[in-house]
């Protein structure tokens, strides 16, 4: 007698257990079915059940949609920031071209006198090769970016390479008014790098120079701290601290108003460049002084 009384009342509980179970997988299935419906959507499946395995499956089922929308809005990112590489690059483009083609337009009217003429063609030069480096500038970052840059590793001399980049940089430093002082360490500074790839990055760092910096510029090289370091210092009044996480942002220009030849493609190549050699480069603010550091390690070889 128990036995059928505790067997009917097993199966009843079982069978109750079976229809809750039931009807928790049918309003979880109505619940993903939902959410799938609406990829957009930002809510989750909220609902109790007594299997332990049905709750771990919805728990998980929780992370994937948690997942979806983290790279949903990461895809959002990365979309906003290629529509605004693209309209800058566009208008990196367009400004010295319309320049260019503006003075054009001026050579071919018949009233220029030959001084004239001279001087636009001077400009249209400049800005020529402006928009060449700017070019180039585009392609080597997408190359870098890609890890398609040809670099060949060597024991190079920084020092040597160093001083040949200020001699070339010291006619427009010297047009300009800089007041330069060096600081090296004496005899050769080693280390493995990539000869034409470490000028690149001195060039671009001095012509940073030469475009935000002004009255003072002040260059070590040696070792500190165990490593051996380049810091390039210089006085830049105008210079917005709040800019300074996005300073090697290839979209990057510190002119709002973007008038000038200001792309921020040369310290992206930079950073780019030095990464690519298992080199570190940061700046530092401190008002007024501005300066950019560039992190080598001694002259040995890297894995």
């Amino acid at each position: 007698m128990w036995y059928v009384v505790f067997t009917g009342a097993a199966a009843i509980l079982f069978a109750a257990l079976y229809l809750h179970l039931r009807r928790s997988m049918r309003l979880a299935a109505r619940h993903i079915s939902g959410l799938l419906s609406e990829p957009h959507t930002n809510r989750r499946i909220h609902f109790q059940t007594p299997d332990k395995q049905l709750e771990a499956l919805l728990i998980e089922v929780n992370r994937i949609i948690a997942a979806r929308q983290e790279d949903r809005i990461a895809y959002g990112r990365k979309e906003q920031e290629l529509r605004r590489e693209i309209s800058s690059m566009t208008h990196d483009l367009r400004t010295p071209l319309t320049s260019i083609l503006g003075y054009i337009e001026l050579i071919k009217e018949e009233q220029v006198t030959a001084e004239e003429t001279k001087r636009y063609l001077d400009i249209v030069e400049r800005r020529s090769n402006a928009l060449r480096s700017l070019i180039n500038g585009l392609y080597d970052l997408s190359r870098i970016e890609a890890r398609d840059y040809p670099i060949q590793l060597k024991q190079v001399d920084l020092q040597l390479l160093l001083k040949r980049a200020m001699a070339d940089f010291y006619p427009e430093m010297k047009d300009a008014a800089f007041d330069v002082v060096l600081n090296l360490s004496e005899g050769a500074v080693p280390v493995i790098a990539d000869e034409e790839i470490v000028m690149r990055i001195y060039m671009n760092v001095l012509q940073n120079v030469l475009k935000h910096g002004c009255r003072s510029l002040h260059l070590f090289q040696g070792e500190k701290d165990g490593s051996i370091v380049t810091v390039i210092s210089n006085v830049a009044a105008s210079f917005r601290e709040e800019a300074l996480p996005h300073l090697f942002e290839r979209s990057y220009t510190s002119d709002p108003a973007r008038t000038g030849n200001h792309s921020g493609l040369g310290l992206a190549v930079v950073k780019g460049l030095m990464e690519q050699m298992g080199y570190r480069v940061h700046a530092e603010y401190e008002a007024p002084i501005f300066t950019i550091c560039l992190n080598w390690t001694k002259g040995e070889e890297k894995d």
